[in-house]
């Protein structure tokens, strides 16, 4: 007993030794923030200069909003977020068991497959939360928060995806068969009744399927139209408000393009259902301008992050940054308009390359005017140059941005800002060459047929790897706003967060790398729907090579998304200050590569 007494009071000494040493750490630091910048550099982290820094060069006082609690903005992406690594370890799992056992695929699969495609709208509907969140920071200057009713509508959004998700996943195990999801869409098909089935189950299903359709129409509806009323602390009149930032006005643009088009396409199935009337040549367009948005999250996630390294600065991106982003923004706004418009006024049809998601409008025979034919190239080509050259002037208006105060007062790019940056550059590097590649056989006649090459099959194969690269920069994204919001714009994730955001961007890269090695070492490359290799190699030892490579790379990601969504929860203005450590675990870490950003483009231009 004695030896127990004195084991717990040690054990209750060490724990208030340590309490009291992080309180001491914390009142050094903020004692510390209000000092010279010749004073501060004695407080960075040890990890280099792409480390965030907690205090800024304009010599400010750290300011912390201790009122402010994780904001159900961050709480619904990272709901998402969760969902979408529970479902893809699952479907993981799954393709792996089949793999080692050589056992046909069957129910399990196909039910994880679909409640995958459950997941559509996921990063859409997360940029326009960030969006909304944004706005009303703006306006409020981090004071506020969007009203409580548009919050009921972001959870009201979450839930509706995740039950649309638990009811694709529990169909299979009632009635022994997947339930079926439209083309394109995370919307339920339209249910059959089926002679021997259960006739109140089948009107369960479909009453919790219109459930499902009223929860994500009218909360999107809700999230946009908060946007649009909402009213700051004092303010008297929507009118008398500024207009949003450059990078929120672009996201609201391309959210609701996004969805209106989704909005028409589900009115259109559910007037058919009830009606009978259908309606395919409205759906086919609507579904076929759907493609043209796809690029619109990740799209908008670029955006915010600059506006983000700029506002840690207290200014503004440059005005030629936010011409780039409208010119992106119109770009593809405008491809959209042609491919519902294109259609109905010439009779013609569109067509998406489902590998380059590139639209195509094409004419009929009577109407094949070359004046014509010239006018739609011309005007696809410069959509397409206007919106990836807006790409790159944002990427590049990032890397050289330079403090209000001058260059002296500009502080590193920040970890959060630099993935996401080169996810970006993952993301549209892939689209781009294999959109060049189509472009160069369709300008040449089909005399030089690059998408037969191994370069476009390649290419192919491995922008499957890229596939959840918006949901994580808008987790990162997310993440980053928070930490600035609870230390008025001075603060930075805590450094073992931003351990995991480099971990995940570096997994992303890993599984990119080798899809394209092996795809010039092999003459065929398999990958499965994540994007990783399943080549069944005939060396035995290169097989065990790729499959370590590939688990290890799953580690990495779902590691790092894990500490990403624990840090944003745990987070305090005490802790939000880009240090502290993991014990044994965030040494490990940096040990490795892993424990630093990935190269980007930055290494470039610096």
């Amino acid at each position: 007993m004695v030896r127990r007494e004195i084991f717990v009071s040690l054990l209750v000494g060490a724990l208030a030794f340590n309490r009291e040493a992080q309180h001491l750490r914390a009142q050094s630091w903020l004692k510390s923030a209000g000092e010279e910048t010749s004073q501060s550099s004695a407080i960075q982290v040890e990890r280099g200069d792409m480390q965030e820094s907690p205090t800024s060069a304009s010599k400010p006082k750290l300011r912390l909003n201790k009122a402010v609690s994780v904001p159900a903005t961050s709480r619904c992406i990272v709901i998402m977020v969760c969902q979408y690594m529970i479902v893809y370890v699952a479907l993981a799992v799954c393709r792996t068991y089949h793999d080692f056992t050589e056992t046909p695929k069957g129910i399990a699969e196909a039910a994880l497959k679909a409640a995958a495609q459950t997941m559509t709208y996921g990063p859409m509907i997360c940029v326009l939360f960030i969006a909304c969140q944004m706005r009303v920071e703006f306006l409020s200057n981090g004071t506020d928060q969007p009203q409580m009713w548009v919050q009921t509508c972001m959870y009201t959004l979450t839930f509706g995806v995740m039950a649309s998700t638990v009811l694709v996943l529990l169909t299979p195990c009632v009635s022994g068969r997947p339930l079926p999801l439209k083309t394109g869409t995370c919307d339920i098909d339209r249910l059959e009744f089926r002679s021997g089935g259960s006739i109140y189950s089948f009107f369960i299903l479909t009453a919790c399927r219109y459930l499902i359709l009223l929860g994500l129409y009218g909360g999107l509806a809700g999230v946009i139209v908060g946007i649009h009323v909402y009213l700051p602390p004092g303010a008297t009149s929507v009118n008398a408000l500024p207009a949003p930032a450059p990078a929120v006005n672009c996201t609201m643009v391309l959210a609701v393009f996004f969805f209106a088009i989704q909005l028409v396409i589900a009115i259109c199935r559910s007037l058919s259902e009830f009606t009978g009337i259908e309606f395919p040549r409205t759906t086919g367009i609507m579904i076929a301008a759907a493609n043209t948005v796809d690029f619109a999250p990740m799209l908008s996630v670029l955006f915010l992050a600059a506006r983000m390294r700029a506002l840690q600065h207290d200014g503004q991106p440059q005005l030629w940054a936010q011409r780039c982003m409208f010119f992106a923004t119109i770009s593809m706004c405008a491809t959209t308009l042609l491919a519902i418009a294109a259609p109905i006024a010439l009779a013609g049809s569109v067509k998406t390359d489902p590998r380059t998601k590139e639209t195509i409008i094409e004419v009929p025979d009577s109407l094949r005017d070359k004046r014509i034919q010239h006018g739609l190239v011309a005007v696809r080509f410069l959509c397409m140059f206007a919106f990836f050259g807006g790409v790159i002037g944002v990427i590049f208006s990032i890397l050289v941005f330079e403090a209000p105060a001058g260059p002296d007062a500009t502080l590193p790019i920040s970890p959060t800002v630099h993935c996401v940056i080169n996810l970006t550059c993952q993301y549209f590097f892939v689209y781009a060459l294999l959109i060049a590649c189509v472009t160069v056989s369709e300008l040449s006649g089909g005399i030089m047929p690059l998408e037969k090459r191994k370069l476009f099959a390649t290419l192919e194969n491995a922008k499957a790897t890229l596939g959840i690269a918006p949901m994580l920069a808008i987790l990162f994204v997310t993440t980053r706003m928070y930490a600035l919001l609870i230390t008025n714009n001075k603060g930075a994730p805590q450094a073992w967060v931003q351990d995991g955001i480099f971990m995940a961007t570096w997994s992303l890269l890993i599984s990119l790398s080798s899809c394209v090695a092996t795809g010039f070492i092999l003459d065929e490359v398999h990958t499965d729907e994540d994007g990783n290799v399943v080549n069944k190699f005939s060396s035995k030892g290169v097989a065990i090579a790729m499959a370590v490579l590939r688990y290890s790379t799953m580690l990495l990601l779902y590691g790092g998304i894990v500490s990403v969504i624990i840090g944003l929860l745990s987070m305090t203005p005490e802790t939000a200050n880009g240090r502290g450590s993991i014990p044994v675990i965030s040494a490990v870490v940096n040990y490795t590569p892993f424990g630093g950003a990935p190269p980007g483009p930055g290494d470039l231009v610096s």
